[in-house]
């Protein structure tokens, strides 16, 4: 008992080795945005974050229209987006041929009019 507790000790106790840093995504903060009903126009200011990337031009899409064209150091951090409903947001660069993609989704506050059935069509008795 007292060489398990020992075992687990230096275990706990040995330095923990750094993690190697994994490579950054592509993503947008927050990727949601909420209206009051559907058909409304929601302002969705976003914080995007960049994969290490080559030093050619890189161009923001969403649903396959260009919002603009940057070099690596001067791509936007911070937009601010309008959207009406689910939206694609790319990056795509000259010459990448995989473009990675974040979904932005658009949520409504007002419930739908479908409405579900509360109690079961059956019953045992």
């Amino acid at each position: 008992m007292r060489i398990l507790l020992l075992a687990i000790l230096l275990l706990l106790c040995l330095p923990s080795f750094a993690k190697e840093k994994s490579p950054a995504l592509f993503s947008a903060f927050p990727n949601e945005c909420i209206t009051a009903q559907k058909g409304e126009i929601c302002i969705l200011p976003i914080t995007l974050t960049y994969p290490e990337m080559s030093s050619s031009e890189h161009c923001l899409h969403i649903n396959n229209r260009i919002l603009g064209c940057w070099s690596p150091d001067k791509l936007p951090t911070d937009l601010e987006l309008e959207l009406d409903s689910d939206s694609t947001l790319t990056l795509k660069s000259e010459d990448d041929k995989k473009a990675p993609s974040v979904m932005l989704k658009v949520k409504y506050r007002q419930a739908s009019t479908h409405r579900r059935r509360v109690r079961n069509p059956w019953s045992l008795f």
